[in-house]
């Protein structure tokens, strides 16, 4: 046993090495180089600025947005990036439709239903909604499978559904091999269904209703903001209730309880529907004003691939000041706005010393993001360089400290989208990662099950949806998120010196690889 073990080791140890030189064989000393030269002392530099309280928080639309973008502007200047022929310097400015509640009542019978409380709705337009009565169906599903619109007319009608989708004995009746599909958690679908049938409003009962309200607080408790001009019809409304408020409304309409009907639908599969003879009726006020908001721009020309584009973006946006007290968001984006920084002076410098990038790189800064991804969603819309020619997209939120999943561990990185839609560019980061960086790669996020949904909350999703290749780099969620204790002091600086430089060698794989990226 003894003589087979050291036979085994004397095999396998010169086939190690050779593997050991080959990968160190792949390593690029130029880049190599330039990577080096990404340095704790410039992160720390650039962050005290970004995050410090002279930016105010750096709400979207307010003075402190407007330095911060300044500062952006006057940084990529610096480093040599030119402006941007067509876009008039660097700054790409959009209107920010902003919308305040004054007033939004309702009525279900005899009953004054409370905002928040009660019910929630995002984005309606001045509007009174009256009518005498509405229709349960079901979940509000429509699939090749089931439907709970069979047989049934909702054109001019008010509708009432239940969250999820109908099951029977567990087992979905919209697709009876799983036990869950996309209907159960894309509100989006059950709305543009209603709205394409013609159905005058949708109501929404949200089982989870309180959890809902506190969890989008920011958004419901403060003017809705919006890239869109609100039309004076906006359409079909939209109202969320709580499932006590379902089963009063059912119960002044002499009806059964939401969870019961729920179960008739079931079992009846879509053969009968329950109308609610209740009167009810929904006005809405509003007062509204445009504010203007900047996403900064710096765009490195490439060589012979100088079409198609790779954009390394993150958020310059925070919270700005609530009480007093200022959100300086030194993680939450300052550590990807200094990352963003450091890679363009980077890049930069190698162009300048004739290493310059065969594709063109574009360091997009977004603001918005804190109210809802806006200044990526209009660059999405509204594109500087055609969407179709953008290769991939390296989106950086949060890199600067550690989760309780991990502490006192630094050594990590949450990737989210990187084999989502290429699996090339899932390889491509895996080899840069174990050639040069050694991070561990946690990839926890990434799962479509995870139910912080990570996936969709920052702003390369914009990218994602438009078939774009992404990474998103983050380093999970601490105790100081969205709060006036997101200093700059608690940022760990080699940390987030290992990860730039795994996005540095990232893209510059991106940049400079021959062909395309598979799907």
């Amino acid at each position: 046993m003894k003589r087979e073990s050291a036979m085994l080791i004397r095999v396998l140890v010169p086939v190690l090495l050779l593997f050991s030189s080959l990968l160190r064989a792949q390593e690029n000393p130029v880049a190599g180089r330039y990577a080096s030269q990404i340095s704790v002392d410039d992160l720390r530099s650039r962050l005290e600025i970004i995050a410090a309280d002279s930016m105010e928080g750096r709400e979207t639309g307010m003075p402190g947005q407007k330095k911060a973008a300044r500062y952006l502007t006057s940084s990529f200047s610096g480093f040599g990036i030119p402006p941007i022929q067509g876009l008039g310097g660097y700054e790409q400015q959009y209107s920010i439709y902003v919308t305040y509640p004054d007033t939004m009542r309702m009525m279900v019978g005899a009953d004054t239903l409370r905002f928040l409380t009660d019910f929630y709705a995002f984005n309606l337009a001045d509007m009174r909604l009256v009518a005498e009565e509405m229709t349960y169906v079901g979940h509000g599903v429509h699939s090749e499978r089931y439907s709970d619109y069979e047989g049934v007319d909702v054109q001019g009608k008010v509708l009432l559904i239940s969250s999820g989708e109908p099951k029977v004995k567990g087992k979905s009746l919209v697709d009876p091999k799983q036990g869950s599909t996309e209907w159960s958690s894309d509100w989006s679908r059950k709305m543009k269904e209603a709205k394409k049938r013609g159905a005058k409003a949708l109501f929404v009962i949200d089982p989870k209703f309180s959890t809902s309200v506190v969890r989008l607080s920011r958004y419901l408790k403060g003017p809705n903001l919006d890239i869109t001009e609100m039309a004076e019809d906006s359409g079909m409304p939209v109202v969320f209730i709580s499932s006590d408020v379902a089963d009063r409304l059912l119960k002044a309409g002499q009806s059964r309880g939401h969870a019961d009907l729920e179960k008739v639908i079931s079992k009846k599969a879509a053969t009968q529907r329950i109308t609610i003879k209740v009167p009810f009726a929904l006005e809405v006020k509003r007062n509204r004003e445009v504010m203007k908001a900047e996403n900064v721009l710096g765009y490195l020309e490439g060589g012979d691939l100088k079409d198609e584009v790779v954009v390394i973006s993150c958020h310059y946006d925070h919270l700005g000041m609530k009480d007093g007290e200022i959100f300086n968001g030194a993680d939450d984006d300052g550590s990807g706005t200094t990352a963003l920084l450091e890679l363009a002076e980077t890049f930069a410098q190698a162009k300048r010393e004739g290493n310059g990038p065969r594709r063109s790189i574009l360091f997009i800064a977004f603001s918005g993001e804190e109210k809802g991804l806006l200044g990526s969603e209009l660059y999405a819309r509204e594109p500087v360089f055609p969407l179709k020619n953008t290769y991939a997209n390296l989106n950086i939120d949060m890199i600067g400290r550690v989760d309780k999943q991990h502490e006192p561990d630094s050594n990590y990185v949450y990737l989210i989208g990187a084999d989502k839609i290429s699996r090339d560019l899932h390889d491509l980061s895996e080899r840069a990662n174990a050639t040069y960086t050694g991070l561990k790669l946690d990839y926890t996020f990434n799962d479509e099950s995870d139910p912080n949904r990570f996936y969709y909350r920052s702003d390369h999703y914009n990218f994602a949806k438009n078939g774009i290749p992404v990474i998103f780099y983050f380093t999970g969620v601490h105790k100081d998120y969205h709060k006036p204790t997101d200093t700059v002091e608690k940022i760990m600086f080699p940390k987030m010196q290992r990860i730039v430089q795994l996005i540095f060698h990232t893209a510059w794989e991106l940049a400079n690889r021959d062909g395309e990226l598979r799907r």
